[in-house]
Parts: structure tokens; sequence; C-alpha cells
């Protein structure tokens, strides 16, 4: 895997304060911003996106039982290829010695998968499918 990080997840605990923080904070545009129950994103290119997710929402992703301390407040995510690109990456963890949090699973957005490395870091490996 040649690391490529397109999105940043931090964990907060008032997402709609955190929201109102980052909205004041960045340069962008109304149209460059999503949301949804449960998240908040800020797109600053194709290639880039800083997301809002509640840090409850990070843990249980993470295989915690609660936002407890020690429990990251944010998420790497590496968008890759391909569906199949993700599962060869899942596949590349194991042997390194990480561990699958979360199997690669498609959703309407796309494909994704959750690992931790050997200290505990999660990350998120994704593929969405090519623009029209």
């Amino acid at each position: 895997m040649k690391p490529h990080i397109s999105i940043i997840t931090i964990g907060v605990d008032d997402l709609e304060r955190a929201f109102g923080f980052y909205r004041a904070l960045f340069d962008i545009g109304d149209d460059q911003i999503g949301a949804g129950e449960d998240h908040v994103a800020f797109f600053f290119d194709d290639q880039f996106s800083f997301v809002l997710f509640p840090r409850a929402d990070i843990a249980q992703t993470a295989g915690k039982p609660e936002a407890i301390a020690g429990t990251p407040g944010f998420v790497l995510s590496h968008r890759a290829e391909s569906a199949e690109a993700v599962d060869a990456i899942l596949d590349r963890v194991l042997v390194a010695g990480g561990s699958v949090i979360t199997p690669g699973t498609a959703s309407e957005w796309g494909y994704s998968a959750y690992f931790e490395d050997s200290e505990g870091n999660v990350w998120e490996v994704m593929a969405t499918p090519p623009a029209d």
C-alpha cells in the first residue's frame, strides 16, 4: 500500500458545535459541505476531505465498547482504486501483524473496511466508484 491520505476524520463530542467552529474556520463554500445524520464532511477538492464524526461512533468503529481514554480521536482513510484493492490491502495488513476490525463492506457510496495497525491506530481503506 502506498498511503494516500484522502480523508481525515476526527472524533467530536458535539457535532453541531464542531461544525460551527470548522465552518467559521475554513474558507469553503456551502456547496463543498456535505452532512448526514451522523457526520459533516468538508470537501476541499477531489483528493481531500475533512470529516467530523461523533467520538462514540469512532469508538464503536475501532471495536472499543465506549469512548474511553485511549479511544482514537481520528481515523486515517486511504482511498484505494477498487474493492479488490481494498481486500488486497487487508490481506497485507494481516500478514504484517495488524488486525481487521471491519471487513470490506459495500455501501451506497462505495466499499470500505477498517483495520488496526500493530499499535492500535485505526485506518479506513475505501474505494468509491469512478465519477461518470
